[in-house]
């Protein structure tokens, strides 16, 4: 390389089990400083990485490498659609899914090899109304789950259990939507609601295993209310045999649907394993074909 490569570290330092620390020295031993300007920024406090990745992409970096969950990648790629900036990731989270769908190794130094190969690709980008997401989104279920999660101090598989147990056991008040996915128009109370862009929502689970990251289509998965027993059935399902479709699910490749809520003004979502209010009756979801350019192992 002629001149240097910039690139700025965005590093979450409480992501799933928390005092994560991704240092200089241990960056430089495999970027070295010869062909590489390395920058390290920490976050403060929620919401802090999309701040911080403005200022890099102000400073002139070439590629910003979110460190933590896929909160953190969401925080710091939603800067980084139709940029020539690309994304790298560093699995300091729980979860993971958009890493893992990627091949990124959990290993530190082995993602820190991909960073120093510089190999990219295009990715699609799901979008829901001013919001991206790059794994995926839900209401219903999966969006309470996630809100019981986020209270939780460790963000740890065995809290996603139990946030998990409570959503479902608990009784929800009905949301009733219209659901217009092409063709397909239902007025219904989703149990499941959920869109994915990728094939992992996190901890090897997942609704979608045959999502592509580079399809220009959405995957999406719903059900309507079931039984205790339907329920324990269908996780069990996810967890045991994902690769199977569920006989009470519908499932749909589309690029463009809308959910409309007929009793609220807002919705409880879900985006990239973060709990979100969406302040209107209307959800516009959609996908933008390859709109972030993502740092990936070479094959």
């Amino acid at each position: 390389m002629g001149t240097k490569t910039s690139i700025h570290f965005i590093v979450n330092p409480i992501s799933g089990k928390g005092k994560n620390k991704l240092d200089f020295s241990t960056i430089t031993t495999v970027l070295n400083s010869k062909d590489f300007h390395i920058v390290i920024k920490t976050t403060k406090h929620a919401n802090n990485a999309a701040a911080l990745t403005k200022n890099s992409i102000l400073e002139g970096a070439n590629a910003i490498i979110a460190c933590g969950g896929d909160g953190t990648v969401n925080e710091v790629a939603s800067q980084l659609v139709d940029s020539p900036v690309l994304l790298g990731i560093i699995r300091l989270g729980s979860g993971n899914g958009l890493a893992s769908h990627l091949g990124i190794s959990r290993s530190i130094c082995e993602a820190l090899e991909v960073i120093k190969q510089y190999q990219s690709i295009k990715i699609d980008v799901g979008t829901v109304n001013e919001h991206f997401f790059f794994s995926n989104m839900s209401l219903g279920v999966g969006a309470r789950i996630i809100n019981h999660y986020t209270g939780f101090k460790k963000r740890q598989i065995i809290s996603y259990l139990r946030a998990s147990f409570k959503a479902l056991l608990s009784k929800s008040p009905p949301q009733i939507i219209d659901l217009q996915i092409d063709n397909f128009k239902k007025t219904l109370d989703p149990l499941v609601l959920f869109v994915s862009n990728s094939n992992e929502m996190g901890y090897n689970l997942s609704f979608t295993p045959k999502a592509s990251l580079q399809d220009g289509k959405l995957d999406v998965v719903f059900t309507e209310q079931l039984s205790f027993l339907e329920k324990f059935l269908f996780a069990t399902q996810l967890v045991f045999n994902k690769h199977k479709k569920y006989n009470k699910a519908k499932y749909f490749l589309t690029d463009n649907m809308k959910v409309s809520n007929k009793k609220q003004e807002e919705f409880l979502a879900q985006l990239d394993g973060e709990s979100i209010i969406i302040k209107s009756k209307e959800l516009k979801i959609s996908i933008k074909k390859g709109a972030l350019s993502v740092l990936v192992p070479q094959i």
